[in-house]
């Protein structure tokens, strides 16, 4: 089988998501192939994540094709042709490789400081000490390929080159954010992860379509919030914030899971009403 579309987008995570969805809505027809969506170069997100994002770009007019692969791709004076693993076409006038990136070592004298040219990230210590005289930050140290995470780590190589103290890099609470419409931001560990890690897990979903502020917002409130505990200590590990301002929610769920908050603690919190964050309180309430 063969589809006619205008533009063909190879990769679906958080740069290529974006990009196709503003082109649906300009009016192309946009057909997207991605294995999951959501996560990208990163590691995979929450699968309700990824329902969402396939629901809403669908809703865009945006032809999804998830758990697909590109098996190849060829060119000819009438466009692109490219060809799914399971034999569907898909051919268009333009076609977008937004598959991620990866780190290259190689040609940047690795080994001349005794270092592997071909590893796949360089690694540093938590003052971003990659050797003697040697500091890294960025997508190099395989922490995520996120501008936050370079400037996070750029101050800590900061204070260590001008011997001033401070706090260790500490990953427990990388936030990410897909800004898409709505919005899906996280941090932390996704359920999967968690207990990928031999956690005793808990979760608990809140939909904002049903709190009070989604309810007013109308057109537009898709989204959730879902809450990752350590049920042993009783601590969030993980959450995912999706919906209008999503990556503005996750704010507080960043707090929570780097600073520990205790569970009972943030049931006991006043959100201020009508506001997105009150939607946490379903999600806590879930967790019960």
């Amino acid at each position: 089988m063969t589809e006619q579309v205008d533009v063909v987008v190879v990769g679906l995570g958080p740069g290529g998501e974006h990009v196709a969805g503003r082109m649906a809505d300009a009016g192309l027809r946009v057909a997207g192939v991605e294995a999951e969506l959501v996560g990208g170069e990163c590691p995979p997100e929450e699968p309700e994540s990824s329902a969402l994002a396939s629901e809403v770009l669908s809703a865009e007019g945006l032809a999804v094709r998830t758990g697909a692969r590109a098996a190849e791709v060829s060119h000819s004076g009438a466009g692109f042709t490219v060809r799914l693993e399971g034999g569907e076409e898909l051919t268009a006038e333009c076609l977008l490789v937004a598959t991620g990136r990866r780190v290259d070592l190689s040609e940047l004298g690795m080994d001349t400081v005794d270092l592997d040219p071909g590893a796949r990230a360089l690694e540093v210590d938590g003052r971003m000490s990659a050797g003697p005289g040697l500091w890294a930050i960025g997508d190099v140290t395989g922490r995520g390929a996120f501008t936050h995470m370079a400037m996070y780590q750029a101050e800590i190589a900061a204070r260590a080159l001008l011997n001033e103290p401070g706090p260790e890099a500490d990953y427990r609470a990388v936030p990410r954010v897909t800004f898409t419409d709505p919005e899906i931001g996280a941090v932390g560990l996704t359920e999967q992860q968690a207990r990928e890690r031999n956690l005793r897990v808990r979760t608990g979903v809140g939909q904002v379509p049903t709190s009070t502020r989604g309810w007013i917002h109308k057109a537009g409130n898709q989204g959730f919030i879902k809450l990752v505990e350590d049920a042993d200590r009783g601590v969030l590990v993980g959450a995912t914030s999706a919906g209008p301002m999503g990556g503005e929610v996750l704010y507080g769920l960043a707090v929570a899971v780097q600073a520990e908050v205790p569970v009972e603690r943030l049931r006991h919190m006043i959100y201020a009403y009508p506001t997105f964050r009150r939607g946490m309180e379903d999600a806590l309430a879930a967790l019960r």
